[in-house]
């Protein structure tokens, strides 16, 4: 059984992270699986999207495959799919997202009219959110019995508890306390809320930025306007590994999600890759945050509760996060999560050609 999996993103969204993780551990659980990275970083006016379709068109021309996973349902990727779905391909469609959610303008529109045109073309639909499952369900009813919650998850083998600190970095920051963000900086990002919330505090530190994206100037303009260039390190793109290591020096790690409906379907990595690195984390409320309640320090739903808390453990932290990594080997770990996947899909075809 041949599975191939793409991403409809560019190479440096975390949607792509997510594909990425799929192809290891599904590979790693004994499954037959390649995995076309795409071919460039985001772009602007997302030409990236467009041009990403003629390349997945040409590289998948001759090949064939049983189940063919995409994540996120956009032409680049479905259309030139629709080709193996013709050679007798099932395809799952990954939704991580209320894509069309995080604008309001014309792109909204056409990213809502596309994704509903294309949705349909799946044989199965995997998600990592249930109120994003409800969501699917009540917007295309057909689905009702057709969807694995597929979690997201972490890849222990690098972001895990005990990993060891990268002397250099120890001593370049010594005596700094060190705050961390990861994302990437795009719209969905906020991080234009998170420079504002740290521009109001006093303390001593200093945030590591770990990401690159399209927005990833406009934040420095931004940092720069709010008087923060001395407090915030911008580390730009960096793999995982890299990421990993500045993660492991981080004394409080920060995650923050405007109070706005499409924020209700969201899964976060960083929450969970943060807690794997049994670090104390800070978040509002909204969405998924409160099933990380017991292990996180969590604020309100509004920016400024977010900076009251901030401001609190900058000063002060107890030992809520210290069993935070073993909460997420057990729930949130992908070698398990890609068995538990691969044993689904071997059933999920079994169904079909039975039937």
């Amino acid at each position: 059984m041949k599975i191939l999996i793409l991403s409809s993103q560019a190479k440096n969204a975390g949607s792509t992270l997510r594909a990425f993780y799929i192809y290891k551990f599904l590979k790693k659980a004994g499954a037959a699986v390649d995995f076309i990275s795409p071919p460039f970083n985001s772009m602007a006016f997302m030409m990236d999207f467009f041009l990403s379709f003629f390349y997945y068109f040409f590289k998948i021309l001759n090949r064939q495959y049983k189940v063919v996973i995409i994540i996120k349902p956009y032409p680049n990727t479905v259309i030139p799919c629709m080709l193996l779905k013709a050679r007798g391909a099932k395809i799952i469609i990954d939704i991580d997202d209320m894509d069309h959610g995080y604008r309001k303008s014309i792109i909204s529109d056409i990213i809502k009219f596309l994704q509903t045109i294309l949705i349909p073309v799946a044989d199965m639909i995997t998600s990592h959110n249930r109120e994003l499952i409800k969501l699917i369900i009540k917007n295309f009813p057909q689905y009702k019995n057709k969807i694995y919650f597929l979690k997201q998850s972490v890849d222990l083998s690098v972001f895990r508890h005990n990993l060891k600190k990268d002397k250099l970095l120890i001593d370049k920051y010594k005596g700094k306390k060190i705050l961390f963000y990861m994302a990437n900086m795009n719209i969905a990002s906020y991080f234009e809320d998170i420079l504002v919330a740290l521009s109001k505090i006093m303390s001593d530190y200093i945030l590591f930025a770990v990401g690159g994206g399209p927005l990833l100037s406009f934040y420095k303009k931004v940092a720069k306007k709010l008087n923060l260039e001395d407090k915030v390190v911008f580390l730009g793109p960096c793999d995982v590994k890299t990421a990993a290591a500045y993660l492991s020096l981080a004394d409080l790690c920060l995650v923050y999600y405007k109070n706005l409906p499409v924020n209700k379907y969201r899964a976060s990595m960083k929450i969970r890759e943060y807690l794997a690195l049994n670090k104390p984390v800070i978040a509002n409320n909204v969405g998924e945050i409160k099933d990380f309640k017991d292990y996180i320090y969590m604020s309100g739903t509004s920016l400024a509760s977010f900076t009251a808390e901030i401001r609190k453990r900058i000063k002060y932290l107890d030992k809520k996060h210290k069993k935070g990594y073993k909460f997420i080997y057990v729930n949130y770990n992908w070698e398990k999560e890609a068995k538990k996947f691969y044993k689904f899909i071997k059933f999920f075809l079994t169904c079909f050609y039975k039937f």
